[in-house]
């Protein structure tokens, strides 16, 4: 690494120095008495910390300090040894801080100045002047003078040896504290006085002479001129700033009054074993020679004033009042004189609150009230945490009063109030004060029944807010007798909406239900009340009786299923609504209905818009009969027959019949059409035809007609042998003619018109 130049150095100086002063915040005293400058500073090492140190921040505050002459602290040599001293000048302040910053007055310091340096020309021997000269320009002297040092330079300088020769034009130069010998310079510069200048470097020059005529002879060497300058320099001097701000030298052991610095002690206090009557102090011990510590101890409320002297670092302080504010000052005594105090602050620990009790509960707030503490105190802090559900607690802060209305609270939830004293800066607070409380749950919503019956109902409800543990359903009559009826709960408490079923009502009354929540402290929240009915019982004894196009239906009711104020009777058929009808009565006829049509009846008992349970029974009208019976066709052995559907009927199913008395033929069929057809027949063979409309086993009156077979003709002949006692009988035409007749009528009588014949007489022989 290289060699750091002189700017740099200086630079690293300003900068340790500024270090150094921005440190800690300085104080300055000013000394009175008189001192030398080795006094001044071994009472400042002893009752302050240094004499001062001057920089560019802290010349203007000194320098109004200074009303005369003071020591400052420095010296040209700090650890002065005598004549002999080798160490560098102005280097350091007293308190070791290097030198970078100075305030001379014009001419301060005095440098001592050197000896001039004189080139002395001298023979070996005395000779005779000679005659000869030699002239030469007017000589010109320059002498420059620094730290110490000086320089002379000569030129055109005539020089004579003793041995006749002359040097010209020649330029001698030489450092400082040399000389150049066996040469003669003739010149007044001797005389001049440096101490004329106004700066520690100066530049000046001799008066020219005119040249000197010099003889070889033998001389003595005179002894050097003394600068009348070197008779106010010191050998080490001590510095003093005057009055109005410039540094000047003085003797050191001139008596002078001194200006002493020291480092603003910026000590403190620590307080530990806080209690409600006493706490332990400790302090930092004092710079330099502390001869005792002063301790004063201020209560906020102006109730306590102690003050301890004391020699160790520590006190005990016992007695105090609890949740009071103190003020703790402790001041270093040095020479007489209270550096800057260790400060501390704190507050003994409040007392317990007592008497914590609950006066009052509502669906949102509890009411606490306790008695203050003991001594001081700042505020009250009342914390409620809630035992049943996982939120946060919630705080009320900064009461002064010695109750509380606490809200905010969650309906139905249990809550541990922790109530504690707390100072006025929160730092210290007392023990905690507890106790428990319940909410009252809050009330349903929108309370209503729904599925009235005649022995049982439902329930729906919004749930209340906040929280709850179940609800009490009560259910009474008009009278508001408990009707110790049976209620069922769901498994899900949270359910929207909340419904339940009551069971085992009595018919066709007037109910009153109080609802309830209730919480987790079996608490009742504010009751809900709800009228509503439940519907009468059912009819008895129903009985139907039907026409073709008309259905009647009468019933009884008995009193013991509740009161009714009406009867609903409805009228259908295949599931669907024909007729309804509100009435008084205990009977009722509905007409123009469909024949051979199932009506289905049912009777409600009604009150309140409620219907019973209904009744039932059914009955079909009776059917008509079907018209325009008639043959279809026929073959000889097969008759088909068909009809016409009878109006405004349902029946869909027909009973047919075929019946001959004569071939004993009675044959039944039931079809779903409107034709039947009947086979295996006599030929020729006449059959009487009925058809029936069926409807719930019941046949209407028949359409009737008759059909005959195609004949199938068969050719008999008859014969007859004629035999009479007078034979000539036989041979009378009258007498086979009434045979004849009587054979027509014989056939007519038995086949009539059942069968299909033709008789016809032959010859006879």
């Amino acid at each position: 690494m290289g060699c750091l130049s002189v700017t740099h150095k200086l630079c690293i100086s300003i900068c340790l120095g500024f270090l150094v002063y921005t440190a800690a915040e300085r104080q300055y005293f000013t000394i009175s008495h008189n001192t030398t400058w080795e006094q001044a500073r071994n009472h400042c090492q002893v009752c302050y910390k240094e004499m001062v140190t001057l920089t560019p921040e802290n010349t203007h505050i000194v320098s109004k300090m200074a009303n005369s002459d003071h020591w400052i602290g420095l010296r040209k040599y700090i650890n002065y040894k005598g004549t002999s001293n080798n160490d560098t000048p102005w280097t350091g302040w007293a308190n070791g801080d290097p030198l970078f910053f100075q305030n001379w007055y014009p001419g301060w310091p005095v440098f001592k100045s050197p000896l001039p340096k004189i080139d002395c020309c001298s023979c070996s021997c005395t000779c005779p002047v000679l005659n000869s000269t030699t002239t030469s320009p007017p000589a010109r002297f320059s002498i420059y003078t620094g730290s110490n040092t000086a320089s002379m330079v000569t030129s055109n300088t005539e020089v004579t040896s003793d041995e006749g020769t002359s040097a010209s034009n020649t330029e001698v130069n030489s450092d400082a504290g040399t000389s150049a010998s066996n040469t003669e310079v003739n010149s007044d510069a001797g005389t001049s006085d440096p101490r004329n200048t106004t700066s520690s470097h100066s530049l000046w020059s001799a008066t020219p002479q005119p040249p000197v005529i010099s003889t070889c002879e033998r001389a003595p060497m005179w002894p050097p001129i003394i600068p009348e300058n070197n008779k106010n320099y010191i050998e080490n001097s001590c510095v003093v700033i005057l009055r109005f701000g410039p540094w000047v030298e003085k003797e050191c052991s001139e008596k002078l009054p001194s200006i002493c610095y020291e480092d603003r002690f910026m000590g403190s206090v620590t307080i530990s074993n806080i209690t409600a009557s006493s706490a332990a102090l400790m302090w930092e011990k004092g710079p330099g020679d502390i001869s005792s510590y002063r301790l004063v101890v201020l209560s906020a409320k102006g109730d306590t004033n102690i003050t301890k002297t004391l020699k160790n670092l520590s006190y005990d302080l016992e007695g105090l009042i609890a949740g009071t504010g103190y003020d703790i000052q402790v001041f270093p005594v040095k020479c007489g004189r209270d550096l800057n105090p260790q400060n501390g602050t704190f507050y003994t620990i409040p007392g317990k609150v007592e008497n914590l009790t609950v006066t009052n509960y509502t669906e949102t707030t509890v009411t606490l009230i306790w008695k203050k503490p003991e001594g001081n105190y700042g505020f009250f802090k009342v914390t409620a945490h809630s035992n049943y559900v996982d939120t946060e607690s919630i705080v009320k802060d900064n009461i002064t009063a010695e109750s509380l209305v606490f809200d905010g609270l969650t309906q139905g939830n249990n809550y541990t109030f922790f109530v504690t004293t707390g100072v006025e800066d929160r730092t210290r607070w007392s023990d905690i004060a507890t106790i428990s409380e319940c909410t009252s749950p809050s009330k349903v919503s929108k309370l209503e029944a729904f599925d009235n019956s005649d022995t049982h109902l439902k329930l729906k409800w919004e749930p209340p807010e906040g929280n709850y543990t179940g609800f009490e359903v009560k259910a009474m009559d008009r009278n508001l007798l408990d009707l110790q009826a049976n209620v069922t709960y769901p498994k899900d408490l949270l359910a929207k909406p909340f419904e339940v079923e009551v069971k085992g009502l009595p018919n066709g009354k007037q109910i009153n239900f109080n609802v309830t929540a209730i919480s987790i402290c079996k608490l009742n929240g504010a009751t809900v009340h709800f009228t509503t009915y439940t519907a009468p019982g059912p009819v008895s004894n129903l009985t139907l009786a039907a026409g073709p196009e008309w259905v009647s239906a009468n019933w009884s009711f008995d009193s013991k299923h509740g009161e009714v104020s009406n009867f609903t009777a409805v009228l259908s058929h295949s599931g669907h609504l024909d007729q309804e009808k509100n009435i008084t009565a205990y009977n009722v006829t509905f007409k123009d209905l469909k024949t051979a049509t199932r009506y289905t009846v049912d009777v409600y008992a009604v009150t309140n818009n409620l219907r019973s349970p209904k009744t039932t029974n059914f009955i079909f009208t009776s059917p008509s009969p079907p018209t325009d019976a008639k043959v279809l066709n026929s073959t000889k052995d097969c008759l088909n027959f068909t009809w016409t559907a009878p109006k405004n009927s349902s029946a869909r199913e027909y009973i047919c019949n075929i019946k001959s008395d004569f071939w004993n033929t009675d044959n039944n069929k039931t079809v779903n059409e409107t034709h039947c057809k009947f086979t295996g027949l006599k030929s020729g063979s006449t059959y009487n035809f009925q058809v029936f409309t069926l409807s719930d086993n019941t046949t209407s009156q028949p359409a009737k007609c008759s059909g005959t077979t195609v004949e199938d003709p068969v050719e008999i002949d008859l014969s007859m042998l004629c035999s009479s006692e007078a034979t000539l009988h036989c041979d009378k035409g009258e007498t086979r003619d009434k045979v004849f007749d009587d054979m027509k009528t014989y056939f007519e009588k038995e086949l009539g018109q059942h069968v299909y014949y033709k008789l016809q007489k032959g010859s006879s022989t």
